[in-house]
């Protein structure tokens, strides 16, 4: 009976721990919901997801776990993803949409001012607030080339696919950031087998002098990886952002 209840209890607490937040909604200017989830306690710091993925990729890669010991982790579904809603029309995610969708959030916990994380589609999303606001503290900017939101096979992909999703399409339409655009200190992750990002790291290498980025090569790694491989990525993410101006 005692191993029995002894048993119960550690896998409740195993339980406790694999449990997503509360789910909240924060309301954006146009009058879209936010779907947002809040851990841990300390500066704020914002993770936008992979594009056709949601909050949660986040919690089940271990990012929360490790961050809300010293952070107040704020995980968010980007408009059209995840439990957000999900208007129909391309118009509805431009940029500035998205950009009050993050600080509506931003809002809702009460943090003037805040770092972003972002993964690929997060970071294309992130990097427009992160490029005209000083609430960003800075950015961790994950696996993606700066330039344009869509170009090259990445484009022609888009443009091929017959029932693309608004939050996509919108992407043609965006314009190009410089890392000379952004207003923060910015760690631009890339693996050096992601063939994309790391050819744009290659060509952006010699003009980041006199910019805010700062870059972090991950030898090996490819585009998953860059997120998915925590154990070679978090000590350099973690790092830049402990060290982030309050």
């Amino acid at each position: 009976m005692a191993m029995t209840l002894l048993l119960a209890t550690v896998l409740s607490a195993i339980a406790a721990t694999q449990t997503t937040p509360r789910t909240q909604f924060a309301a954006s200017t146009d009058g879209t919901r936010i779907a947002y989830d809040v851990t841990g306690s300390g500066p704020v710091v914002i993770l936008l997801h992979g594009g056709g993925e949601d909050r949660r990729s986040w919690h089940e890669a271990g990012y929360v776990a490790q961050l809300a010991g010293e952070f107040t982790v704020v995980t968010m579904d980007i408009r059209g993803n995840g439990q957000s809603d999900r208007p129909p029309m391309a118009t509805s995610y431009a940029p500035t949409r998205l950009n009050q969708d993050i600080l509506a959030v931003a809002n809702a916990v009460k943090a003037e001012r805040f770092a972003v994380w972002g993964f690929s589609y997060g970071a294309n999303v992130g990097r427009y607030l992160a490029a005209v606001s000083d609430r960003v503290r800075g950015m961790v900017y994950i696996g993606i080339p700066f330039g344009p939101a869509a170009a090259g096979a990445f484009r022609e992909r888009i443009l091929g696919m017959a029932n693309r999703p608004a939050w996509l399409a919108a992407m043609l339409d965006y314009p190009p950031v410089e890392p000379s655009h952004m207003r923060s200190p910015t760690l631009w992750v890339v693996g050096t087998a992601n063939d994309g990002a790391y050819a744009s790291a290659k060509a952006y290498q010699p003009k980041l002098n006199g910019t805010k980025v700062t870059l972090a090569l991950l030898d090996g790694l490819t585009h998953t990886q860059e997120f998915t491989r925590i154990d070679q990525v978090f000590a350099k993410e973690v790092e830049f952002t402990r060290a982030l101006p309050r």
